[in-house]
């Protein structure tokens, strides 16, 4: 057999130089296939990857390749899913963030080169990676200073987009609330409610940064910060409720707290709701629904729908309801925040909803710094005692400027106050904001309620 495939191949060979004999001389020569050549170095796998990557499609983009070579059976995964890459051969590995600075879900891309004969593949994802199952950048500040960057068009090369003029026109809608003119002649209680949905906090350490901020900030201004059991065998608690808990502890115990919160009397509490974690946009019909990601299926707070592992801000608000507080303040700082605004808006006693953008809008880690390649410096950065989010981060230090200037013994501020501050600080410290990213918005309630505080009605239980 072997003989017979040797003489097939000298028949070709002889073939083939007859018919190059024969060929036209002034003909230049067929390029020579070359060698395949090993990709050895970091430099050199950025160069290929450079050069080998379609870059137009998306040109706002920012590659930064992983410091170290992939052995053979490595996996590359994705924070919080279980899909996993594994490499057969040794491969250089790189991110291709396309919403650099975000560090919820977002679009990016994991592409890879192997060491050998290379060849360049990509993934498409919506998650920071993970090397060996652990996070391949601890946080987004690693990232974002990492030095391997070798393609960067982004918007931290832009200039910000927001004029003095643009920024002072943007104002809160449908402001002041109505709730705000209801006198109040209790007792000034207030409360915070922080709340999150993430899986595991440690693959989120903005997360973390973001309710320990606003604990502070809130407690500062005379907040109580409402604790929640986390660990029901030793009865731990965390100053912030988790809405991904097992088998819905989390939503059960959100509606313990309205239980507690129901009686009339309790009209004149100052509350502050907090939200921040992942979220999901998605076309239903005519409209598009926006909702908290969750591990296990949920039927609804009136379980009226399919089980779905979904969140929505209809939910939140139905339980929110049932609070008998004339001043429900709401804040809520994750992608597509203002698809929670309309739902929130329709209870009675709800004052104002501060969002941190808009339906297809990303919120930012306060690692982003600097714009227009330096030359424009975030006015409130890490240097200043910044963390978290952008928006939290500008949220929390409205609030904890204000809180200085409370006396010991003086009611706590009120919410709406609270928030409308808030909103201004967004407005001159968010660098999503002032490069053009991010539209946050601060709505109030100028319906009606049927808020008995300071009103004589036969509601009065006082």
């Amino acid at each position: 057999m072997k003989k017979k495939l040797a003489a097939k191949t000298l028949l070709f060979s002889v073939a083939a130089l007859a018919l190059s004999a024969c060929s036209d001389q002034r003909q230049e020569p067929a390029p020579k296939t070359a060698e395949p050549e090993e990709v050895r170095s970091a430099d050199d796998a950025k160069a290929r990857l450079l050069k080998g990557i379609d870059w137009s499609s998306r040109p706002d983009a920012r590659a930064t390749l992983y410091n170290d070579l992939l052995n053979t059976n490595d996996s590359v995964g994705e924070v919080a899913y279980d899909v996993v890459h594994h490499s057969s051969e040794y491969e250089w590995f790189a991110l291709i963030d396309y919403e650099p600075g975000a560090y919820f879900r977002h679009p990016v891309s994991y592409a890879f080169i192997t060491y050998d004969d290379p060849k360049i593949s990509m993934i498409s994802r919506k998650h920071f990676p993970t090397v060996n199952y652990q996070p391949a950048w601890k946080d987004t500040a690693t990232l974002l200073n990492d030095p391997n960057v070798f393609y960067t068009k982004s918007w931290f090369q832009k200039m910000p987009s927001r004029d003095a003029n643009s920024i002072i026109q943007h104002e809160p809608i449908d402001w002041p609330p109505r709730m705000v003119t209801d006198r109040c002649k209790n007792e000034r209680r207030a409360y915070a409610l922080l709340i999150h949905n993430i899986e595991d906090l440690n693959t989120s350490p903005e997360t973390i940064e973001n309710l320990e901020l606003m604990a502070e900030a809130l407690k500062s201004n005379g907040y109580y910060i409402q604790e929640f059991i986390v660990d029901p065998a030793t009865g731990k608690k965390n100053p912030y409720l988790d809405l991904s808990a097992p088998k819905g502890g989390g939503i059960r115990q959100l509606m313990n707290y309205i239980n507690v919160h129901v009686d009339f009397n309790d009209c004149c509490e100052q509350l502050i709701v907090y939200v921040t974690g992942e979220t999901t946009i998605e076309k239903s019909g005519y409209r598009e629904e926006v909702a908290l990601d969750l591990p296990f299926h949920y039927p609804g707070t009136n379980r009226s729908r399919k089980p779905e592992t979904k969140f929505y801000p209809e939910d939140l608000a139905t339980i929110l309801d049932g609070l008998k507080t004339c001043h429900l303040n709401v804040i809520i700082d994750a992608n597509n925040a203002e698809g929670f605004s309309d739902d929130l808006l329709r209870i009675p006693n709800t004052e104002s909803v501060l969002t941190s953008c808009q339906n297809h809008e990303y919120t930012y880690s306060s690692a982003v710094e600097t714009l227009g390649e330096g030359a424009f410096s975030d006015p409130y950065g890490k240097t200043s005692g910044e963390r978290g989010s952008e928006f939290t981060s500008s949220v929390a230090k409205a609030m904890l400027e204000n809180g200085k200037t409370r006396t010991e013994g003086e009611d706590p501020a009120t919410a709406a106050d609270l928030v409308k501050l808030a909103f201004s600080s967004v407005k001159l410290y968010d660098m999503g904001y002032l490069g053009g990213k991010t539209t946050p918005n601060l709505q109030g309630r100028t319906m009606d309620s049927d808020c008995p505080c300071g009103i004589d009605t036969q509601l009065t239980k006082y």
